[in-house]
C-alpha cells in the first residue's frame, strides 16, 4: 500500500516524517479531513480562534492535497 504523510501547520508546522499507509489517495485524503476538528478542538480556551492545516504528501514527496479548518468558540453570556 502507498504511503502518505500529513504535515500539520498549527501555528508552526509540523512536518510528518513517518506516514501512514492507506489503499489509495482518496482514503488519505478522507483521514486528513478527518484529523482537522481533533487537532482543532486541542487546548482550546475560552473565546480562542484557531486554525490549522493539513498538506498531504506522497511518498516521493509530492503535495497531493491541502485542507484547512477554522474554529471559533466563545461563550455569549456570563457562565460564572
Amino acid at each position: 500500500m502507498p504511503r502518505f504523510f500529513f504535515d500539520i501547520q498549527d501555528g508552526q508546522m509540523i512536518p510528518d516524517d513517518i506516514g501512514t499507509e492507506f489503499p489509495n489517495a482518496h482514503a488519505a485524503r478522507d483521514a486528513a479531513i478527518r484529523i482537522l476538528p481533533d487537532i482543532a478542538r486541542e487546548e482550546m480556551s475560552l473565546g480562542k480562534s484557531r486554525q490549522v492545516a493539513v498538506l498531504m504528501r506522497d511518498e516521493t514527496g509530492q503535495a497531493l492535497f491541502a485542507a484547512s479548518l477554522i474554529l471559533s468558540a466563545e461563550w455569549l453570556i456570563d457562565t460564572a
